[in-house]
């Protein structure tokens, strides 16, 4: 891992990990998907590397000064994503979640996981992430789909799911509350067409007519 002051010119140049001379425990990674900067601490004898934001949003010195305020509040012995973690609410880990799939979803993908994520899921948005169980999704899916119809639902189905899937990997929550909740059909039932030779055989037989048989 590199040494050095993070500077604009010296994103620029990223290639993997770059930690500041100016800020220990302050540093920034260049992957796929763009750059990130991150603060690095130990807390009740465990490490902790924890991303903070996109470059972008974040410029170094922005950047360098949240993880001076998160370094000073473990310096005063409390864990600052601990706190975060027990009580983030649903909108603030939407916007983390929409920063990261932003250069990884096409366009039109984006914006409508951002439509069914802020728009259709409002009713979730005064709740911690914590308060979201089942009961409380299936409500909201049942409430989409009487306003706006089956597709929606089930596209806001999807949304969710894959966004409460990060949560669990980021260490947010344990459960995913969209698990047990159900589809809806989209296009009703389908009658099938009968072939040629089905329809021959459900034709009644012919009646001769004008035909008279002598015993």
């Amino acid at each position: 891992m590199a040494i050095g002051k993070v500077t604009i010119s010296s994103i620029a140049k990223l290639d993997g990990w770059l930690w500041d001379t100016h800020v220990t425990g302050f540093g920034a990674r260049r992957q796929t998907n763009g750059t990130f900067y991150y603060v690095r601490y130990r807390h009740n004898g465990t490490q902790t590397v924890k991303s903070i934001g996109r470059h972008g949003p974040l410029t170094p010195d922005t950047a360098r000064a949240k993880a001076k305020q998160l370094l000073g509040i473990v310096a005063g012995g409390t864990d600052p994503f601990a706190q975060a973690l027990s009580g983030e609410g649903f909108p603030a880990a939407i916007d983390r979640y929409l920063e990261r799939k932003r250069t990884s979803l096409k366009p039109n993908s984006f914006r409508e996981t951002v439509r069914y994520l802020r728009d259709h899921s409002l009713p979730l948005h005064s709740l911690r992430l914590a308060q979201i169980d089942r009961r409380k999704v299936a409500a909201l899916l049942g409430d989409i789909e009487t306003g706006s119809g089956a597709a929606n639902r089930n596209r806001a189905r999807s949304a969710l799911s894959a966004f409460f899937s990060w949560c669990i990997q980021e260490g947010l929550i344990d459960t995913n509350p969209v698990t047990g909740t159900g589809k809806t059909n989209e296009g009703g039932s389908r009658e099938r067409v009968l072939t040629r030779d089905e329809l021959r055989k459900e034709e009644p037989p012919a009646v001769a007519v004008g035909v008279s048989r002598e015993d």
